[in-house]
């Protein structure tokens, strides 16, 4: 769950990160795209800033938030 994530690990570690792009899918599939579009800005915004943006992790979510605004 994303919220123990956050208290265990720390809202920028990037397992926190993995998590919250999962919930995003999770939206995604319950027909939440409003919510998902903006965990997914959310999400990258913050890999861009832990990973860096060209890392694997930062272009899938970047990706993922594209396709969702198609």
């Amino acid at each position: 769950m994303v919220v123990d994530r956050e208290a265990v690990l720390g809202d920028q570690h990037p397992d926190t990160l993995t998590a919250r792009a999962n919930l995003a899918a999770s939206y995604r599939q319950a027909g939440r795209t409003t919510e998902m579009i903006d965990l997914l800005e959310r999400v990258v915004a913050d890999r861009e800033r832990v990973l860096g943006s060209h890392h694997p992790d930062t272009r899938a979510a970047r990706a993922a938030l594209a396709a969702a605004h198609q």
